[in-house]
């Protein structure tokens, strides 16, 4: 017995001697306010700004100038997090699991197989949802600076609108919708990168699921899984689409691919499936509505009843739809449901949605509505009146928006480095 206790003794002073050596090799290498930063931050952070996203080198944290990189971009994301925390600042988890489902969704993949994709790539899935969470936060932070500090003029708006009035409000598009996210102020290196990757999809004009899958992991990294966003629109009109598409639209015909182009969304890339004409009478109705959606597969003869329990239940305690479900999450039915904000002319939903969102007040939640997708529950969060130079007036605005994007962010962090406390330590 004596001898397994020294063995054991032993074995413990070994092991903190280890543990102690291995705390040393972590050094604080920057300051930030009342933060830190380490050195195995930024080489864990390999993931999450990678500037080559074509091909991985190992070696890469061996270059000073993109350790660096790494390092500034750090500062900066402290900075901009400091700041959600100053005006609390948070990511609705819905739209986070969302993006979740629509990566497995791309990939093909169950949320099992996922996990195990990450695992080999060496980044655990609580790694990389907290990577998309600190990503998705950085961007509303950024949008409230932007919509902030813009300052347009009435002037720069008419000069657009005069260029944009090319416009065929009756018609509409279906679509393919690419698109390669960006991080806050991307370098030209990493443009040039995922361009690249995008003109290869265009080339190869191979956009159905799978194919975009196996081109993904043909000629992406890992990290690329990380950025592509791709989804199937229904019909939208050429009103509610982003100026930047304007000169391709014009001559646009089924089946023609719009891109590679750049805004301060990301990259798109746009594939035209359809297209129609459909009769617009002005004023517009635009409506803003929170639609829960139990798919139509769904086999529950209490639906209805339970359906009503949730409007019940939200109304009294002001709870969202997805956090509500979770209590529900038993039920087969509630685990074949879709959680969406809309923004469309009323005109463009089918008619007995249409008839319950004309009925709503602001915020107020219908009762359960059946459709040609399954049962509903919808909120109505805005309704508004646009007349066609509205229309125009918003869109120039938006595309106005858009172009000072990189040059008000760039402005904004200036100046909250000049306002912090900022120290590199060798």
């Amino acid at each position: 017995m004596k001898f397994w206790k020294i063995l054991i003794l032993i074995f413990t002073l070994k092991t903190n001697i280890v543990l102690g050596a291995l705390k040393t090799v972590d050094k604080i290498v920057a300051l930030v306010n009342h933060n830190i930063i380490l050195d195995s931050d930024i080489r864990n952070n390999i993931y999450t700004i990678q500037d080559n996203i074509l091909n991985t080198n190992d070696n890469i944290l061996q270059d000073i100038s993109y350790y660096q990189k790494i390092l500034d971009q750090l500062i900066i994301d402290n900075l901009i997090f400091q700041i959600s925390d100053q005006q609390e600042i948070n990511i609705n988890y819905n739209q986070l699991n969302q993006m979740i489902n629509c990566i497995l969704n791309l990939y093909d993949m169950t949320f099992d197989q996922f996990r195990s994709y990450l695992y080999n790539i060496g980044l655990s899935y609580e790694k990389f949802y907290f990577q998309q969470y600190q990503n998705m936060l950085k961007k509303q932070i950024c949008d409230h600076v932007l919509h902030d500090r813009a300052h347009i003029l009435t002037n720069e708006i008419n000069k657009i609108t005069k260029k944009s009035n090319i416009i065929d409000l009756n018609k509409q598009f279906k679509l393919k919708h690419i698109i390669f996210a960006l991080p806050i102020q991307p370098t030209q290196n990493q443009i040039n990168k995922i361009e690249y990757f995008a003109r290869l999809l265009i080339k190869k004009k191979e956009f159905n699921k799978n194919n975009i899958t196996e081109l993904i992991r043909t000629y992406s990294n890992k990290n690329i899984i990380q950025i592509i966003k791709a989804h199937e629109t229904e019909w939208i009109s050429w009103k509610d689409m982003p100026i930047i598409f304007d000169k391709h639209l014009q001559t646009i015909n089924k089946g023609d691919v719009i891109g590679p182009i750049t805004s301060y969304e990301g990259i798109h890339i746009v594939e035209i499936q359809d297209i129609r004409s459909k009769q617009i009478m002005l004023p517009v109705t635009k409506v803003t509505a929170k639609i829960f959606s139990i798919k139509n597969s769904c086999e529950n003869s209490n639906i209805v009843e339970q359906l009503l329990q949730i409007k019940e239940r939200m109304e009294k305690s002001n709870t969202e739809f997805g956090m509500m479900i979770k209590k529900k999450s038993k039920d087969i039915c509630f685990d074949h449901y879709e959680n969406n904000t809309i923004c469309k002319d009323l005109d463009d939903f089918e008619p007995s949605v249409r008839k319950v969102l004309s009925s709503l007040k602001r915020n107020e939640i219908s009762i359960p509505v059946y459709t040609s997708c399954g049962w509903r529950l919808i909120q109505l969060i805005d309704i508004s009146i646009l007349e066609y130079n509205e229309i125009m007036y918003e869109r120039a605005y938006l595309y106005l928006l858009n172009k000072k994007f990189d040059e008000i962010i760039k402005n904004w962090i200036q100046e909250l480095r000049s306002e912090s406390y900022i120290k590199i330590i060798d």
